[in-house]
Order: C-alpha cells, then structure tokens, then sequence
C-alpha cells in the first residue's frame, strides 16, 4: 500500500512539473544539430581530415618500417644464434632492444601528437559551425539549438543548413 502511495505521488509531480513546464515556454522554437554529421559531411571537417592523413601517414608509414625491421632483426637473430658466441648473441639482443624501446618512445610521441591534433582540428571545426549555428539560428528565429540529442523530431533539425553556411564560407 505504503509503495503505491509513493508511486501516485511521483506519477502525480512528474505531471505537474511537466504541464508547468510546458505552460512556461509556450511554442518556444527549439532547433537540433548533429555533430557526427558535421563532422563527416562539411567540407572544412574533410579538408581537415584530409590534411590531417596527409600530415600523418608519412609518421605511420615510418613506425610501420621501424617494426618490421625489428621483426627482421629478431628473426635473422633466431636463425643464427646457435652460432654466435655469448657476447655476440647479447650485443645483438641489445641492439633489437633498443630499437623496440626507440619504437615504442616514437609510438607514444606520435599518439600524443596525434591525439592533440585531432583535438585541434575538431575544435576548429566545432568553432566554425557554432558561427554557422548562430548565422542559422538568428535567420530562422530560433531560441535554442541542441546537440546530440537522444530524441529529435527530424523537422527540429538543422545540420543540414548549418552545413550549407559553413560550406559557403569555406568557398570565401
């Protein structure tokens, strides 16, 4: 009983916050933009990735030549080890140790760079359509823009013109 109770009693906030809520803000237009689409479809975010792949893939490419020369290494060294005198095996073994930790120094040097500029750029991005948010928002009257939302009725949404405003000041 006493569970039934609170239960009404939640059900019967939850209507009258809500009915309040909706008396307060009456027709207020609201619009909706999608960041992932942002992302993926204006062309400053694609000529961003773009640059960013071609700044990087040379870095990568490196990395990717410095561990199959580690793999080399480790493999000549299996074939002929049962050859190679104590000191000449250790000297060897070094060598491919420092390589592995000089691989290891660059991966992490080029994850973090890597990391800052993917920040960066979607920063950038992310400041230009805000621009284009505004330019948008003020045309159509709309009081408030939100991202990302869990529900939108799609008729709120205006990624698409944002990204049409932010394409037209990348042609500038």
């Amino acid at each position: 009983m006493r569970n039934k109770i609170h239960r009404f009693i939640s059900i019967s906030c939850l209507l009258f916050a809500s009915s309040l809520s909706a008396a307060a803000v009456p027709n207020m237009p609201i619009a909706t933009i999608n960041a992932r689409k942002i992302l993926s479809d204006s062309l400053i975010a694609k000529s961003a990735l773009a640059k960013f792949q071609l700044d990087f893939l040379p870095k990568e490419r490196e990395l990717q030549d410095l561990a199959k020369t580690i793999k080399d290494k480790s493999v000549d060294l299996e074939k002929i080890k049962a050859g190679l005198t104590p000191s000449q095996l250790s000297a060897r073994q070094g060598v491919i140790e420092e390589l592995r930790r000089e691989l290891k120094r660059k991966q992490q040097q080029f994850a973090e760079d890597r990391d800052a500029r993917k920040r960066d750029d979607i920063q950038h991005v992310f400041s230009i359509a805000t621009q284009a948010v505004k330019i948008v928002a003020e045309g159509a009257h709309i009081e408030m823009v939100f991202q990302d939302v869990v529900y939108a009725n799609p008729a709120t949404d205006i990624t698409t013109k944002v990204i049409e405003v932010m394409d037209s000041q990348t042609d500038k």
